[in-house]
């Protein structure tokens, strides 16, 4: 009997530890009223203009991807905060998820359309489009 339930939880803990959760969050003051950025879940330089806010985290590894649009007329620049990078740097995430776009990181066959940025001291990156308002942001475990 000892052994089926030895199983048994090691069978929740291995599909706990690949299991990702999503989320999404119409604005920024809606992420944080579910304090996704105090708990860390969202960057806190995100910009206030951030809207149709969408995550998916990986509880087992801290992993995570992000996508968001915000208004490129308010000005946030990426730079003041993250060191700009050669867009076949970064690592691919290994969360991954349809909406998340093919050539972020930029691959070899790809043509970079978007700025790329490493964050928090090389620990996360940041692909945007400085124009047209669009961002993608990840960590990974490299």
């Amino acid at each position: 009997m000892k052994a089926s339930v030895n199983l048994i939880v090691l069978f929740f803990l291995v599909s706990a530890c690949s299991q990702a959760v999503d989320s999404e969050y119409s604005n920024l003051e809606a992420a944080r009223k579910e304090h996704a950025i105090q708990t860390g879940l969202l960057p806190e330089w995100l910009p206030e203009t951030s809207r149709q806010i969408v995550v998916a985290y990986d509880v087992a590894t801290d992993e995570k991807i992000v996508s968001f649009h915000y208004k490129a007329a308010d000005g946030w620049n990426p730079q003041e905060l993250c060191k700009k990078i050669d867009p076949f740097e970064p690592p691919k995430p290994k969360v991954s998820r349809p909406w998340w776009p093919e050539d972020v990181p930029a691959t070899k066959t790809s043509t970079p359309q978007l700025t790329f940025f490493a964050c928090e001291n090389g620990r996360s990156f940041l692909a945007t489009n400085l124009k047209g308002g669009q961002a993608y942001y990840w960590n990974t475990k490299i």
